[in-house]
């Protein structure tokens, strides 16, 4: 009985210590700023993706994103539309 208990205490403390260690994703609030991040940052750019979500600025210059997908990977953000300069 006292093994069994010995046991299970050390299994628990080897499963608390790897999901201490585990890599913590970002949440949907930190995904969204970094997408606003970027088009505050970037004022030439009328429209951003990550290959998951895409932004567009509104007409009052807000950004408008979508939502991500299910299961969706996100790359680097880059524009893909940017404002045309006045000649």
């Amino acid at each position: 009985m006292m093994r069994s208990v010995l046991t299970a205490m050390i299994a628990l403390v080897l499963a608390s210590a790897a999901l201490a260690q585990a890599p913590s994703l970002p949440t949907p609030a930190q995904e969204a700023a970094s997408m606003r991040g970027y088009g505050d940052s970037e004022k030439t750019c009328q429209e951003w993706t990550d290959a998951c979500v895409t932004c567009q600025r509104s007409h009052a210059g807000e950004p408008v994103c979508s939502n991500i997908g299910i299961a969706c990977q996100p790359k680097a953000i880059s524009c893909t539309k940017r404002i045309e300069e006045k000649k």
